[in-house]
């Protein structure tokens, strides 16, 4: 069985899950992404299942919170002058959120998210830290915490008109291949070559190729014709290469489908 979005789970039988009385005193949050992530969390029950494996609502709020913090913590230790120390785990960091009260988690999210961009504007244009093993600045982080929660909106309801706008962003496309190769682990899906022996360019109108060569990776080129060529959606374009599975390239016939899956019949 396919696993439905969360928002189904919960606004489909009208039910809405506010953020706490405090809210009003809250900080305001200037980035979209955050901002869409945020309004959809209220129409999502906590134990809703998501399309994060496994992961419900709470748990993916839960990794989105610890996650502004880390990056916020991060960005104030280095302008206090402290020294460089590696990026905590989302098995470290995760945990205490949690274990929160989901209405406390919400409200911990937005001033989380907050302070990560209080913080990020205090830094300079070339200034920079290390997240996750990669030296970003201010610029990077922004469009890495709005790339976060522009996917796990989709994660939380699926494609909606929002999240194919947010998605369908060429900057986010590019910033997903600059992380694959800032961070191998997360995209060791497109180094395997078990998928097709000969490159091809997933296509998306208006914006570069995204070249997949068998056991290089990816890499962002103009459109030529000279490669066998899939033609998709920017947002079903950027949802696969992070793994998920669009609900457009789902197969009618299967009961539950991977992106392995899907990839194995678009690129076979």
């Amino acid at each position: 069985m396919v696993r439905l979005p969360g928002v189904l789970s919960g606004f489909a039988r009208g039910k809405v899950w506010a953020m706490a009385s405090t809210v009003d005193k809250q900080p305001k949050i200037v980035d979209e992404a955050m901002r869409a992530f945020l309004a959809a969390l209220s129409r999502v029950e906590p134990s809703a299942p998501t399309w994060s494996l496994g992961w419900s609502a709470h748990e993916v709020t839960a990794h989105v919170a610890a996650a502004a913090q880390e990056r916020a913590d991060l960005i104030e230790e280095h302008l206090a002058g402290r020294p460089t120390r590696p990026t905590r785990t989302w098995q470290e960091r995760e945990p205490p959120f949690r274990a929160l009260p989901d209405e406390q988690l919400r409200d911990r999210l937005v001033l989380e998210a907050a302070r990560f961009e209080r913080a990020a504007a205090a830094m300079d244009a070339d200034d920079s830290i290390v997240y996750t093993g990669w030296e970003m600045t201010a610029d990077r982080l922004r469009t890495h915490s709005h790339s976060e929660a522009a996917l796990h909106r989709w994660d939380l309801v699926g494609e909606d008109g929002t999240s194919r706008r947010l998605l369908a962003e060429p900057m986010l496309t590019s910033h997903a291949l600059a992380v694959f190769t800032a961070i191998p682990a997360l995209g060791t899906r497109w180094i395997d070559a078990r998928f097709t022996t000969r490159p091809v360019r997933l296509r998306s109108a208006g914006q570069p190729d995204v070249l997949v060569v068998p056991g290089s990776g990816l890499s962002l080129l103009a459109p030529t014709d000279d490669d066998f060529v899939i033609h998709l959606d920017p947002e079903d374009r950027l949802l696969i290469l992070w793994g998920r599975c669009p609900s457009a390239l789902r197969s009618p016939t299967a009961n539950a489908e991977t992106v392995d899956d899907i990839l194995e019949r678009l690129l076979g």
